[in-house]
């Protein structure tokens, strides 16, 4: 293999090891990890955020509203935004997931914001807390 067919294989490696990053959740270690706003260990995977930048940099966060606030402040390119379903934990991208604000919901760092992957149980929980449905392109318009 040449020198140029060499460079040219590992640049097409690396371009697909980022684009593979996207579709993969991050890896947050909780009760270590650090929130990139507000420095709070990050320990519940429930109301965890993050977002991976167009340049392959992974921020975390203990809660929504601080990525939320994070992003806004820095505005990096952002590739892909993850959030934890807030009943079942699993990570979801926010941009499919369903989003209820509550000044009764009480989250890590006050923003009362939970991510649900599912409209019907996000309007249900709404309905409970007195809140109000968002989607994440919703979300970030009020920010």
């Amino acid at each position: 293999m040449t020198r140029r067919a060499f460079l040219v294989a590992l640049v097409a490696v690396s371009l697909s090891g980022c684009q593979a990053s996207r579709e993969r959740p991050p890896q947050i270690r909780y009760g270590r990890d650090r929130c990139a706003q507000c420095g709070m260990i990050i320990s519940e995977a429930r109301f965890a955020a993050a977002y991976l930048t167009r340049e392959g940099t992974w921020r975390s966060f203990d809660d929504i509203g601080d990525m939320l606030a994070f992003s806004k402040a820095h505005r990096e390119d952002v590739a892909v935004f993850w959030v934890h379903d807030y009943e079942g934990e699993a990570w979801l991208k926010a941009d499919s997931a369903f989003f209820v604000k509550s000044s009764e919901l009480h989250t890590p760092m006050g923003h009362g914001i939970v991510a649900l992957g599912d409209r019907e149980r996000a309007e249900q929980l709404a309905r409970q807390v007195h809140g109000s449905v968002f989607t994440f392109t919703e979300l970030l318009g009020q920010r």
